[in-house]
């Protein structure tokens, strides 16, 4: 967790204060607090700055924990974001194998400790990755024999995720023992900025196999993979992963603004 932490000391008698100015990765804001100065018995009030985010480069570890004893109480300001990582996409299915479902997108924030929230800012789970696409053959005359040609389906988009970390587009399915074979394009990686894409599903002569599903944005699940319209299909297609929630621990928050907050809060 590097950054630096400008501290702006001394506006009211026995709170500390700091701004949290660079990205973090898997932070912790008591560990924040520390690191800043605070001398663990004053009242604290941290600001994530303007643009800046609390990601995850992992689904099971939050953008931010926050956590352990604050004995002189604790608030915190959000100018930026709090996010969990986005699932990554499913891959898209081969004529002879199954392909393979998005998988669910991360935590944003967890609570276990009281705390008061003032969010100008946005909070959201990690979009769920979106599913791979179906396999397919299709029977085709070459004008001298019958022939098949196998297709595989499409990747699924990752989830939309931090600025930690990416999440990853699911493979395209690799089509193989037809004549010919044709497989399918990979999804897109999940980033800050946008959910990844699903991709194509492998296509002959005006058969193809399914289009991986999308990735979910912040606090939405992925898209299910598409059929083609193939004749004859193999395997698929799969369902999208389901979204990361925004907030675990609600129950300790006292909300002064609650600003955008995407996903489920428990």
């Amino acid at each position: 967790m590097s950054g630096i932490m400008l501290m702006v000391v001394g506006r009211e008698p026995g709170l500390f204060q700091f701004t949290i100015s660079s990205n973090q990765t898997n932070a912790n804001l008591r560990t924040l607090a520390v690191n800043a100065g605070w001398n663990q018995s004053s009242a604290v009030q941290a600001t994530i700055g303007s643009g800046v985010y609390c990601s995850s480069d992992s689904t099971g570890t939050p953008g931010l924990t926050i956590n352990g004893s604050f004995p002189g109480g604790v608030s915190l300001i959000n100018g930026g974001f709090i996010i969990g990582r986005g699932g990554n996409g499913g891959n898209g299915a081969n004529v002879n194998s199954n392909g393979t479902a998005g998988s669910a997108g991360g935590l944003a924030l967890s609570v276990s400790s009281a705390v008061s929230i003032t969010n100008n800012g946005t909070i959201g789970g990690g979009g769920g990755g979106g599913g791979g696409g179906n396999s397919a053959y299709h029977i085709y005359n070459d004008g001298k024999y019958n022939k098949q040609a196998n297709l595989g389906g499409g990747g699924g988009g990752g989830g939309r995720s931090g600025a930690a970390t990416n999440s990853s587009g699911g493979a395209g399915g690799a089509a193989s023992g037809g004549e010919p074979n044709v497989s399918g394009s990979s999804g897109g990686a999940g980033t800050a900025s946008a959910a990844g894409g699903g991709g194509a599903g492998g296509s002959y002569i005006g058969a193809t196999a399914g289009t991986g599903g999308a990735g979910g944005g912040w606090g939405s699940s992925g898209s299910s993979g598409a059929l083609g319209n193939a004749g004859s299909f193999g395997f698929g297609p799969y369902s999208g992963g389901s979204a990361g929630g925004a907030i675990t621990g609600n129950s300790n928050i006292t909300w002064v603004a609650f600003g955008t907050r995407l996903g489920s809060i428990t």
